[in-house]
């Protein structure tokens, strides 16, 4: 991927120039990362390691930055898919509009 590496912020112009497929391996890249810093961290809780809290509060620390970038990625996939809906509805209305002239056109000219 080209948008960052790892653990790296991700620029919205770079995630503008993603592809879809792109920006949804970096999306699932990311959850899997924010799961793994849990999961560490419970893990090293049943260890005996460190108590519960304390590495609950260590994983939510590692997460947060991966979080924030998923927000950001997230935010571009809807706004992707808000701007394909409105181009389908757009589509939508030409063609109902056209449909409905072209009966009325069918009528007045059978009249």
């Amino acid at each position: 991927m080209n948008a960052a590496s790892p653990g790296d912020p991700v620029a919205p112009e770079a995630l503008r120039r993603l592809s879809g497929r792109e920006l949804e391996a970096l999306y699932a890249d990311l959850h899997r990362r924010v799961f793994a810093c849990y999961d560490e961290g419970e893990r090293a809780a049943e260890a005996g390691c460190v108590d519960r809290d304390t590495a609950t509060a260590r994983a939510q620390a590692r997460a947060a930055p991966l979080i924030e970038q998923a927000r950001a990625v997230h935010a571009e996939r809807v706004a992707r898919l808000r701007r394909r809906a409105r181009r389908w509805w757009i589509a939508t209305v030409v063609v109902a509009i056209a449909g409905c002239g072209t009966i009325a056109w069918l009528l007045l000219a059978r009249g």
